[in-house]
């Protein structure tokens, strides 16, 4: 079984259709698609209650806990655990392409045992410190890191391409990624506050505690933004926060 799960945040409800228009028209159908809302949000005290209106095929599921961004797939994981379901789940504020769900779905058979995205990072890149254990091959970037990091500070800047599929240590979940639920357990959800807002660095965190890869498949077309991106102005330091409480409290990504 194949399910496609995501959150949404009050602010861009008005702008989800699109995303989930695309998820509707994905090539390999998905069984299900499950848009999580929480019943109170941490971040938006004022929110009403109002739902998004969502197409049909698209089923809304509330939770209990708003987990911030990571509200995106844990509550799915934890509901489909023991269960033969592969999970993937993505961001509400892109298209994707037609194409994008079979690209993950078909890098399943070689890679069974690995989480798998279309768009990663390395620590490196976020600390300018390698990790100490590194799984081969790893995937190649089309393109220098260190350029590409001073090019990305600039407003427009394209995502990082791979030339060739490997590991990496981070994904992003705004390419997708596709995992299945006994990947994440429950301390995937006892978030602290330092890592929070940043559900790609947390999540593939306990991934790395848990020994699950990450394989990146390279040569992905980007999906467009469906709507413009919040204000990311901090996430570069909450990012580099977010590895530093994941290397001291579960030893993972060591230099």
């Amino acid at each position: 079984m194949l399910i496609i799960s995501l959150s949404s945040i009050p602010p861009r409800f008005p702008y989800i259709k699109p995303t989930l228009d695309s998820l509707l028209a994905q090539d390999v159908t998905a069984d299900r698609i499950l848009l999580h809302i929480p019943r109170a949000y941490r971040r938006f005290p004022e929110w009403d209650g109002t739902l998004p209106d969502v197409p049909a095929g698209v089923e809304i599921l509330r939770c209990e806990e708003d987990l911030g961004p990571a509200t995106k797939v844990l509550p799915a994981a934890r509901a489909f655990r023991g269960e033969d379901v592969d999970l993937l789940f993505c961001d509400d504020d892109r298209i994707y392409p037609s194409d994008w769900g079979r690209r993950l779905c078909e890098a399943r058979s070689s890679q069974p045992e690995a989480a798998l995205c279309l768009r990663g990072m390395m620590v490196a890149w976020k600390t300018g410190q390698g990790v100490a254990r590194v799984l081969r091959p790893q995937a190649k970037p089309s393109q220098d890191w260190q350029k590409w990091l001073d090019k990305r500070a600039h407003p427009g800047a394209e995502a990082m391409l791979f030339r060739a599929s490997g590991h990496v240590d981070m994904f992003e979940g705004c390419g997708g990624v596709l995992v299945r639920p006994e990947m994440f357990d429950d301390a995937a959800s006892d978030i602290p506050d330092v890592a929070w807002p940043v559900d790609d660095v947390w999540l593939s965190g306990m991934l790395a505690a848990k020994g699950v890869p990450i394989w990146l498949e390279a040569g992905a077309r980007s999906a467009a933004h469906a709507a413009a991106p919040l204000d990311d102005a901090a996430r570069h330091d909450q990012n580099i926060a977010a590895i530093r409480h994941l290397q001291a409290h579960h030893g993972v990504w060591l230099p």
